[in-house]
């Protein structure tokens, strides 16, 4: 199963992942790998979980007979760039976020459990200052819920994200040199 197949199929207006899955016969997590590429290379678009539509792009790139193939593409970065970084390119982009939006919005199904993962990074951004939890909460699902916490950033130091160094007890900013200490009991 190829991105090319991919492609192919959704510029037809095969949208949905079951039927995208079945008409290029590969499971749905190859399916959803081979659209993460696709969006990279600004050929496809998630309408939503799990629907995807061409972009003008996609669909002249298939009209010139143009073929996706490995490593096709300019790369803007020499390192992979991890579930965190994402999350700091989100945060300082919409300034707010709470955890099921950046799950939403971040995360595939293929990271290791991600909503610990983000839920202790936004914990130690949080006690090392470089976002605040708002009062009011993103709404919950059940009537009866409390919400989930909003962080909104207050330390925006630059493009690379902060690194928690845990067994230090601080966040280490990559764009100045400095390092935060990570404050015991916060939260």
């Amino acid at each position: 199963m190829s991105a090319q197949a991919v492609l192919v199929e959704i510029v037809r207006g095969t949208v949905q992942l079951p039927a995208i899955a079945a008409a290029v016969g590969g499971g749905s997590k190859a399916v959803v790998m081979a659209v993460q590429r696709l969006k990279r290379r600004g050929l496809v678009t998630a309408v939503a979980t799990g629907e995807y539509a061409p972009t003008e792009a996609g669909r002249m790139f298939l009209a010139e007979g143009r073929q996706v193939a490995s490593g096709q593409g300019k790369r803007l970065h020499t390192r992979t760039r991890g579930l965190r970084q994402r999350v700091w390119w989100v945060l300082r982009a919409r300034g707010t976020v709470s955890l099921p939006d950046l799950l939403s919005t971040l995360s595939d199904g293929s990271e290791r459990d991600a909503c610990a993962n983000l839920s202790a990074y936004l914990r130690a951004l949080e006690r090392a200052g470089f976002v605040a939890v708002l009062e009011q909460r993103h709404p919950g699902h059940t009537p009866t819920s409390n919400g989930y916490k909003r962080y909104r950033l207050v330390r925006n130091n630059g493009r690379q994200a902060p690194v928690v160094r845990q067994a230090h007890g601080v966040v280490f900013d990559p764009n100045s040199g400095e390092t935060f200490a990570i404050r015991r009991g916060a939260a």
